[in-house]
């Protein structure tokens, strides 16, 4: 278990905000109990049209979950304004799901100035379903014209 340390309410407020607004995050019906610096827990309630052919949560909405929750660790590590793009992300699928709710706890490893790079594994209980790393490069916003 990796310690984390609280966000300022100011922080958590801003990153509360952006959460509001994301399209994907509010789509899927994400819930994102726990912030902290350099960490996100978030939540996705598995439903039936998540679920391919074979009756198994689609893979690519667990890397979904594992990219946003990693995105919103490092946002609590960027000033506000900084722009982040996922610029790679490795996932090894480890165990099916077909119903309940997964987990996904997201830590920043490297906060560096132009890249940055997070882990996260998505659970279901104490099983182990996903593995990720992230890697996020840091872009400043462009300019007005």
């Amino acid at each position: 278990m990796k310690i984390v340390r609280p966000l300022t309410k100011e922080v958590e407020t801003s990153i509360r905000t952006r959460l509001a607004n994301n399209p994907v995050v509010n789509f899927l019906g994400v819930q994102v109990p726990e912030l902290a610096e350099g960490f996100a827990r978030f939540e996705l309630p598995v439903r039936r049209d998540f679920l391919n052919s074979q009756g198994f949560l689609q893979g690519g909405l667990i890397a979904s979950l594992a990219d946003e929750a990693v995105a919103y660790a490092l946002f609590s590590l960027v000033p506000e304004g900084e722009m982040i793009s996922t610029v790679e992300m490795k996932i090894n699928f480890l165990a099916p799901v077909q119903q309940g709710t997964i987990v996904a706890k997201a830590y920043i490893t490297k906060r560096g100035r132009t890249i940055s790079l997070g882990e996260v594994e998505v659970t279901q209980g104490a099983r182990l379903i996903a593995k990720g790393l992230c890697t996020y490069i840091h872009l400043t916003p462009p300019q007005a014209a």
